[in-house]
């Protein structure tokens, strides 16, 4: 009966530590707000004077001007009669207010007729033929604008492909079939995989690069997406694994020799001729995630530690200094120490049974604590080194357009398709940063430019 007794006490134990536990959500994790499914509550409104309104600072903006030749005018003048009684019509008119709407062109489909025709040689007699340009086949064939649409409405804006089809049909009066357009991608992917090599290249020589992983389903198995990433360049790569061996295969951290700026994957450590930095985002949503968990103070002392160093940064920037007080990094440096070891304290490391060997799983609170104090040079760097940010949102929101395309398309099929995908978004990508319309380099491409 005592027995009986110590098992059910060992179940309440298990049943209260469950109950108790505070599942991850995108407040306080890097899921995605879909993942809250219909247990997600409403957007909280902004109070007033939380954030300024208009961009942010550094944000150039786009307001629309008046063009000085727009390509249509039409004047308004008065006609009838005034209230007095007297015609206006013909009168001498004088300049008053521009207005310019800006419209879209009604879509029309544009159909050119290659006709070739032949010359025999005055000396020889040989005779000689006009030559079609590069696309022009024997079959009727639709053209490479349309192609470039088809193709960056799927790839680039993640729309369905039998919407994509659809939608041309709707405003251009054509409609490809799905297979048409497939092979529209993999021509594409094809086409440009020289200048998603040159990409891949290109980020071996900045001081920073950012690194971001997730997941990416094909061929109903799970495989590794992954990001490297600058201000001017994406490069987008596809791995079974999710590790080093995706990295190496990737071709860029091996032989990189300035700042990687990536999550805590353990894989990242492995490369040692350069240095290292961690995303703070990632810090601050699990120190948030740590207060709920454990209950403590500490935790968000922490995070606003954090936050604290970030805006030490942009006022010694706004004050025109080269660095922030060695007074200052000295001071906010010894309060995250005696933060952790608050933390290491509540939440000591467990140590293996005796006769046991290996490692022992840990709380997750003391993982971030031990993380926080093993690699404060790396939580830190964005402190003492201007180059490197707070953040890694360079490299996670290239990843963003690509979980919703997931999310559309459910994985790709084959190895092959996922290959394609990433080129093309690479230089998609790429384009956007660079302020080149990526429609416009589709185009080039299937006309053989």
């Amino acid at each position: 009966m005592v027995l009986v007794f110590d098992v059910l006490a060992r179940y309440e134990q298990r049943l209260s530590a469950v109950e108790r536990k505070v599942e991850n959500t995108r407040q306080h994790s890097s899921q995605p707000p879909s993942s809250d499914g219909l247990q997600k509550g409403p957007a909280q409104p902004r109070q007033r004077g939380e954030k300024p309104l208009g961009g942010h600072p550094g944000h150039s903006g786009a307001t629309r001007a008046m063009v000085d030749t727009p390509d249509a005018m039409r004047e308004l003048r008065p006609h009838g009669l005034c209230p007095c009684g007297a015609r206006l019509d013909g009168l001498p008119a004088r300049r008053g207010e521009r207005r310019q709407p800006i419209e879209i062109p009604e879509p029309k489909t544009v159909v050119t007729e290659f006709r070739q025709r032949g010359v025999e040689c005055p000396g020889c007699g040989g005779e000689h033929r006009g030559e079609f340009p590069a696309g022009v086949t024997p079959t009727v064939r639709v053209g490479p604008r349309l192609k470039a649409y088809a193709v960056g409405l799927v790839q680039g804006h993640c729309v369905a492909l039998e919407r994509t089809c659809e939608l041309s049909a709707d405003q251009d009066g054509v409609q490809p079939s799905d297979g048409a357009v497939q092979h529209w991608i993999l021509k594409a992917g094809e086409l440009l995989t020289d200048d998603d090599a040159a990409h891949q290249q290109s980020l071996l020589a900045p001081e920073v690069v950012h690194w971001d992983e997730s997941g990416m389903r094909i061929g109903g198995q799970l495989n590794g997406l992954h990001v490297a990433a600058t201000d001017q360049a994406v490069y987008d790569t596809v791995h079974a694994k999710r590790g080093q061996e995706a990295r190496d295969a990737a071709g860029i951290l091996p032989h990189f020799h300035g700042h990687a700026v990536h999550d805590p994957w353990k894989s990242s450590w492995s490369y040692t001729q350069g240095a290292h930095s961690l995303c703070q985002a990632q810090h601050v949503r699990e120190l948030r995630y740590g207060a709920a968990l454990t209950g403590h103070g500490w935790p968000g002392e922490l995070r606003r530690l954090l936050v604290e160093g970030q805006a030490a940064v942009a006022d010694a920037r706004a004050a025109g200094q080269p660095a922030v007080e060695p007074a200052r990094v000295k001071e906010l440096l010894a309060r995250d120490d005696q933060q952790v070891q608050n933390g290491l304290a509540a939440g000591p490391v467990r140590s293996p049974a005796p006769g046991r060997k290996g490692r022992v799983k840990q709380q997750e609170a003391t993982n971030l604590w031990l993380r926080l104090r093993d690699y404060q040079t790396q939580v830190w760097r964005f402190l003492t080194d201007w180059r490197v940010p707070f953040d890694n949102n360079v490299a996670e929101r290239p990843v963003r357009p690509v979980k919703v395309k997931l999310q559309v398309i459910g994985g790709c099929r084959a190895l092959g398709g996922s290959t394609v995908f990433c080129v093309l978004r690479s230089v998609w990508e790429t384009n956007k940063l660079n302020g080149i319309n990526p429609f416009d380099t589709l185009r080039l491409v299937f006309e053989g430019r």
